[in-house]
């Protein structure tokens, strides 16, 4: 079975979900949980727009450990629990991770963008699920 499980997170109410479920499981099978969260990173020309990129990297960065930091206090206290905090593109990151961390099942949301707006914008889920070969959980927007 699972032993050791990535959850992916980003704020959205599906990845609270993924959250919810991947607690449960990792309680229910005693495995390990990892969460990660993932800081977008600049485009090149931020800098042109007359924005000062290193306060905008850093509130991007107080942001998702922010986010990190509520995900761990919404689970049970006796669930062991590890984050990592990336930054770049997402799906790239949750690769790298799930190859690093030998994890054996990601749990994720959907943003459920639908197909248009995902193949014009790209999806993250769909990265991963072409990148990666392990088990994936993905957490859709209720009804």
């Amino acid at each position: 079975m699972f032993r050791n499980l990535l959850v992916a997170i980003d704020g959205s109410p599906t990845a609270r979900r993924a959250l919810e479920e991947g607690a449960e499981l990792a309680e229910a099978l005693n495995s390990r949980l990892t969460l990660i969260a993932v800081a977008p990173g600049m485009p090149a020309s931020a800098h042109r727009a007359g924005v000062n990129v290193r306060e905008l990297e850093r509130e991007i960065q107080a942001d998702t450990e922010k986010l990190l930091r509520e995900a761990v206090g919404s689970l049970p206290e006796d669930l062991p629990v590890t984050t990592v905090l990336k930054q770049g593109d997402a799906g790239e990151r949750i690769v790298e991770q799930i190859r690093s961390g030998n994890h054996d099942l990601l749990v994720m949301g959907s943003r459920g963008r639908g197909r248009v707006a995902s193949n014009l914008f790209g999806s993250v889920g769909a990265y991963v699920h072409y990148h990666a070969r392990v088990a994936m959980l993905v957490m859709h927007p209720e009804d």
